[in-house]
Parts: structure tokens; sequence; C-alpha cells
């Protein structure tokens, strides 16, 4: 029950950005919010309908045994993680007059995003490690360049989504060092908060 009300918690705020911000002038974060609300919909029904809880999908790769749905919620964990920040910051730039050249460069994720993908759908015998620490340098690079957007912007929501995807992603694993099972829970309050702050953010930005 409590793993369905952290889910409950980003389908609303995912949901709440998804009718707040307008597809035609922020396509990235409208993107990036869909992600989310597919996630949260899904970790819901494993909760609801599976009886799963959010710890059984925080693995690194899903086994033989997993039903398919909670194969498929290993792969949104993936774009979740992967790529909302990114598109995020891909559409936050665009809009800044100071560093828009730099928005497109945040579309690297793509390759972190593809072998992580690769490695969960058919369980490759690579090296797992370097696929993470791929993906780990990747979102910390893109949560420093949110705080750097923050500070050159002049705005503190900025700043606040950063301090909440830092949570989501690296809080979460130490919380799960600290108490087993409480990782997924604490990376989806992470995500919920920051794209309950996407609103806010847009307004402060004088874009929207």
């Amino acid at each position: 029950m409590v793993d369905a009300i952290f889910n409950s918690l980003l389908v609303g705020s995912s949901g709440y950005a998804l009718s707040v911000v307008a597809p035609a002038e922020h396509p990235f974060i409208f993107t990036a919010c869909a992600v989310g609300l597919c996630h949260g919909i899904l970790g819901l029904y494993g909760n609801i309908l599976e009886g799963s809880s959010n710890s059984q999908r925080s693995a690194d790769a899903p086994t033989a045994d997993d039903s398919a749905m909670c194969q498929f919620q290993n792969l949104t964990q993936s774009c979740v993680d992967i790529v909302t920040v990114p598109l995020i910051n891909i559409d936050f730039y665009i809009q800044s007059q100071q560093s828009s050249a730099l928005a497109l460069g945040h579309g690297l994720f793509v390759v972190p995003l593809v072998f992580d993908l690769s490695f969960k759908i058919f369980d490759s015998e690579g090296d797992g490690n370097a696929t993470e620490t791929l993906k780990e340098l990747t979102i910390l690079g893109n949560i420093v360049s949110l705080v750097f957007l923050s500070v050159n912007e002049n705005n503190l929501t900025y700043g606040l989504m950063a301090m909440s995807a830092l949570l989501a992603q690296f809080g979460s694993n130490a919380m799960e060092n600290i108490l087993r099972g409480s990782g997924a829970n604490i990376a989806l309050m992470g995500y919920s908060l920051m794209f309950s702050l996407i609103p806010e953010a847009i307004a402060n930005s004088g874009s929207a």
C-alpha cells in the first residue's frame, strides 16, 4: 500500500505538469512528463493488480522469473532515470537567451540509454558495471548542467529541480544502503518533487 502511495505521487505530479505544459512550446519537457506519467501508472498497476513492490523492480536487470509487466517497468525505470533530466535541460536551455547554444549537447543521453536498455532487454553477458558508470556520469553531468543554468539564469526553481533529481538518483542509493527496500520510494519521491516544480520553473523563466 505504501508503494502505491509513492507511485500515486509520481502520477499526480507528472500528470499535473502535463496538464499545464503546452506541448507546442515545451515539447521536450512535455515528453519528460509523459515518461514519468507512464512509469507511475505502470508502477501503480504492479502494486495494485500484481502485488509487486517498488523495491523488487530496482534490480539492475530483470530476470526470467519476473512477469512481463515487471520487466517492462524495469525498462521504463531506465527511461525515467536517463531521459527526464536531459530532456528538461534541452527545453530550458533552448528557452535561455544566454546558453541556448548548449541545448543540443544534452542529447548525448541517447548513448547510455541505448546501452542500458540493450543490457536489460537482451540480458547481455557484457560489463554491466561499465554501463552503469556511463549512465551515472550522464545523469550527474545533466544535474550539474541544470545547477549551472539555475545560477546563470538566477532561477531558484531550476536549482530545486536539480536537487530533486539528485535525491532521486543518488539519495535513493544512499538510503537503500541504510534501509534496504527504501531506495525505490525515495527515487519516486524525488521525481515527484521535480515534476511538481516544472510549472513554476516555466513561469519563472518568463517563457510560459
